[in-house]
């Protein structure tokens, strides 16, 4: 690690809270936004467009994921390439929003209220959206903090005005879609201005570029997946009406979740390059306390878990219950991802072996689901997710 390296990714608490503050700003007027929505729209028009955006909030994670922890793990230990990895992941941001923006754009001029129309305006949103992340990550790869504050505090103040415009002029869903993908493809063109156009490619770095991709953006696919698993699961019991229940807990699950996610993600270019220095021991040594911590946890919870749904808490329609069992689980899972982090960032064997340990996690998770929900319903789909955690910090103890 330079001297110069070190200091363009130093996480200092100035930097650290100015970067928390642009994405508290972002989700505060994302919050806000559709508290404003509720009362701009009718029932029918609101539900329209809340089946669409929950149908294609997936691609955000899909684009933005797997390039995003790629960016952060090769870019800041690059040397000679640097640009030209920059340069190709420049590309994604540039040209993947385009086709689905063509088609949304076309949809809103040939049938602008039609429900396709507002799908299409959604899976586009998302897209772009997905990129603009991208974008601001390759920025930070590259030692350069500011445009992710100013992007995520830009993009929260455009969703609050449009959705204000909404209520005042009374918007439509297709137009508010509209003005949203207008708003974020304009803060994505500026982010293009400071990005390396790369120059000349190589075949191999290619590869290695979209390996890192796939295999850095399946922790996340899979993590999105096993909730989705179990909600399957919940909806093909007698206890399928308690999925309204499940949803309202996994909110507070996916914000608690999006935090470590933000932390892990600001952290990242300063790992890979402790990761190639003399304190990579450390971290290593480090990381298996935390996975024998992760292990011990998790089976500690299984059991109280286990013995209090026993009890009398399966089938339970108790949000504060729901939510107490779900909060008792955050600790474990919590240490098990950030363990997760460390190992995918500690090379291509460690890269492989965490996309397996995701993957086992969500086999384990989904095997226990179809055992405990037909049981214990949304409190059975809650005591599942207490394998995830176990797998995890199994795999971290003889893989790191």
């Amino acid at each position: 690690m330079t001297g110069t390296q070190a200091a363009a990714h130093r996480i200092g608490p100035r930097r650290l809270l100015t970067l928390l503050g642009g994405r508290a700003t972002f989700r505060l007027l994302l919050y806000g936004s559709a508290g404003v929505l509720v009362a701009a729209w009718s029932r029918e028009d609101f539900s329209r467009y809340a089946a669409a955006v929950g149908a294609a909030g997936w691609l955000c994670m899909v684009v933005q994921s797997g390039p995003e922890k790629a960016a952060l793990a090769l870019i800041p230990r690059a040397r000679r390439t640097r640009e030209q990895l920059a340069g190709m992941l420049r590309g994604v941001v540039a040209y993947v929003p385009l086709p689905f923006a063509v088609a949304a754009a076309l949809a809103l001029l040939i049938a602008p209220g039609s429900t396709a129309a507002i799908y299409l305006l959604a899976v586009a949103y998302y897209v772009a959206l997905g990129c603009g992340m991208l974008g601001v990550a390759i920025h930070r790869a590259l030692g350069s903090y500011t445009r992710d504050t100013v992007h995520f505090a830009l993009l929260g103040i455009g969703m609050i005005g449009m959705a204000s415009l909404a209520f005042a002029v009374h918007l439509h869903p297709a137009g508010y879609l509209g003005g949203l993908l207008a708003l974020v493809t304009v803060l994505n063109l500026v982010l293009l201005r400071g990005l390396p156009s790369g120059g000349g490619t190589y075949r191999m770095l290619r590869g290695v570029l979209v390996r890192t991709v796939v295999l850095m953006g399946a922790a996340d696919v899979m993590a999105n997946a096993v909730i989705g698993t179990l909600f399957v699961e919940l909806s093909l019991t007698s206890y399928a009406g308690q999925s309204g229940d499940l949803y309202m807990m996994t909110l507070g699950w996916g914000f608690a979740a999006s935090v470590v996610y933000t932390l892990q993600r600001i952290y990242q270019p300063r790992l890979v390059l402790w990761m190639g220095s003399d304190g990579a021991a450390g971290i290593r040594d480090f990381v298996r306390r935390v996975a024998r911590l992760a292990v011990w946890v998790s089976a500690l919870w299984l059991l109280v878990a286990g013995a209090v749904l026993a009890g009398g808490l399966a089938g339970t329609h108790s949000l504060v219950a729901l939510g107490c069992l779900l909060a008792s689980l955050l600790p474990a899972n919590a240490l098990a991802s950030c363990g997760i982090f460390v190992l995918e960032n500690t090379g291509e064997a460690g890269l492989r072996d965490s996309a397996k340990a995701v993957v086992l996690a969500w086999a384990a998770t989904t095997a226990l689901g179809a055992l405990a929900i037909p049981l214990a319903g949304a409190a059975g789909a809650v005591y599942a997710l207490g394998a995830q955690g176990f797998v995890l910090g199994l795999v971290l103890r003889r893989r790191i």
